[in-house]
């Protein structure tokens, strides 16, 4: 399979259908990024995600494509929720979860329970935690494309998975509407965790 630089490399040489198998490859994976933070306009923030790479394809440099993608994508993001959020002047988006912007979700991807409730917890932990955890566990974004899509060196990224599981832990206890869909949930929390720590 032709990796992502070089269908980059062939992008940048003209080749228009290396370009779109590229935005075609990781389409999905950034629609999944805004669908659990906006209440509306995810294809929008898609279409605007990707025409930025498309204007500043020269600029993106090889083996990065990835975390460039969504280090826009994070960007974009930060601007629509300044743009529509119901919050106070100021308010640090780092520090700020969706729920607490007052922002609902377009659509949560739910599965059994247990899912739905770690995609409802993740919505109320700070957005810069929230999209660590996403980005990590369920896009699989690792090591410098990871540090590049959040903006931050690599200890850092990791300081923010651990305090993201910590908080998520502590929302699922405040969420779950039943023992059995807590303690399932917990069990997916933990697994997480166990993941990071082989990681290194």
């Amino acid at each position: 399979m032709v990796d992502d630089t070089e269908l980059l490399e062939a992008w940048r040489s003209g080749d228009r259908a290396a370009g779109e198998a590229l935005f075609g490859r990781h389409f999905e994976s950034v629609r999944r990024f805004f669908v659990n933070k906006v209440s509306d306009g995810v294809e929008d923030l898609v279409q605007q995600t990707f025409m930025a790479c498309v204007e500043r394809r020269d600029q993106i440099r090889a083996g990065t494509f990835l975390g460039y993608l969504f280090a826009v994508a994070r960007s974009k993001l930060y601007d629509a929720l300044r743009s529509r959020m119901r919050a106070p002047e100021g308010v640090e988006l780092g520090e700020s979860s969706v729920a607490d912007l007052g922002v609902s979700p377009s659509g949560i991807l739910q599965g059994r329970e247990d899912q739905g409730l770690l995609l409802q917890a993740l919505r109320h932990i700070p957005v810069d935690l929230q999209i660590a955890i996403e980005l990590y566990y369920l896009e699989q974004v690792r090591g410098r494309a990871l540090e590049e899509a959040l903006g931050v060196p690599g200890g850092t990224v990791r300081s923010r998975l651990r305090r993201g599981l910590e908080l998520l832990r502590t929302r699922v206890e405040e969420l779950a509407a039943t023992p059995r869909i807590r303690r399932d949930s917990a069990a997916a929390i933990e697994a997480w965790r166990a993941r990071l720590e082989e990681a290194g």
